[in-house]
């Protein structure tokens, strides 16, 4: 039987090195097998999987309660499915758990060159509130 997190590590690997090789320079991240143990030990992680292949997965973190803020931390959908509405899905479930769970605003942040996702952002009810050392960053009430 297949570990749940390592079957869950080898899915979310290969989309995000799919993403990582397109070409668009728009996506990179320094030690992928990090990033995702980091993800699947810490974040919440939402899929949307079809005839065992994952379409799109969200992870976000649940953990600042002194604050009140989620933060989403990664919103990858397969290119194969783009424009089917599952991305608004995964954000829109996320943002209901955190409303659940008492959160008061999320934030998320966005290569500023990518403006797929400054778009989304926005389209989802996201505000511009400043930029950090390398992305755009977007909160919104909850």
């Amino acid at each position: 039987m297949i570990e749940q997190g390592s079957y869950l590590k080898s899915k979310i690997y290969d989309l995000m090195n799919l993403m990582i090789n397109d070409e668009s320079g728009l996506f990179e991240v320094g030690d992928l097998d990090g990033y995702i143990d980091k993800l699947i030990e810490k974040a919440c992680i939402i899929t949307i999987m079809a005839q065992d292949a994952l379409q799109g997965f969200l992870a976000y973190y649940a953990n600042d309660y002194e604050n009140k803020v989620g933060f989403i931390s990664m919103l990858i959908i397969d290119p194969s499915t783009k424009r089917m509405g599952y991305g608004r899905r995964l954000v829109e479930f996320a943002l209901k758990d955190l409303t659940m769970k008492g959160f008061e605003k999320c934030r998320t942040e966005v290569n500023a060159d990518n403006i797929k996702a400054v778009n989304i952002c926005k389209r989802l009810g996201f505000t511009y509130v400043g930029n950090n050392d390398v992305y755009m960053v977007f909160e919104k009430q909850l």
